[in-house]
């Protein structure tokens, strides 16, 4: 991915600095969000709200993230089974609408998949915890 610079004149760059510190984010941060918001498609069945741990995209209406269906998608369920048997309070609609934002918004969700990863999150327990990890993760 080829990035370079955007420069803003002073004026414009200190209104993005305040709208950014209102929301807790940092100016890039900021600036990303609201040109994903102005400049990809809309997606009727998704949202972003937000966590303990920043912005999450969410099915609207429900807890369930985007990250969640994307982790089913990649552990091999079709889109109909995540509705059947994996997460009922779905429409198909919706399923396909966060496959959709995946394809918008990938690099953040795989980053976010890989945050918390089993393995990840095994190790944070580890860290935590000591010596008993090793019994509260079964090994």
């Amino acid at each position: 991915m080829n990035t370079q610079p955007i420069h803003l004149p002073k004026s414009l760059y200190d209104l993005v600095s305040q709208q950014a510190a209102k929301r807790q984010q940092t100016p890039d941060g900021f600036v990303q969000e609201l040109l994903s918001e102005h400049l990809m498609p809309s997606h009727p069945y998704v949202e972003t709200v937000e966590s303990r741990s920043g912005p999450r995209a969410v099915i609207k209406g429900t807890r369930v993230g985007v990250e969640i269906v994307i982790g089913y998608i990649q552990a091999g369920y079709a889109p109909q089974e995540i509705v059947d048997a994996v997460l009922p309070q779905l429409s198909l609609a919706q399923v396909y609408d966060a496959l959709s934002y995946y394809e918008d918004h990938r690099i953040v969700i795989d980053q976010a998949l890989k945050e918390n990863s089993i393995e990840v999150w095994r190790e944070r327990v580890r860290r935590k915890t000591g010596k008993a990890a090793a019994q509260l993760l079964g090994e």
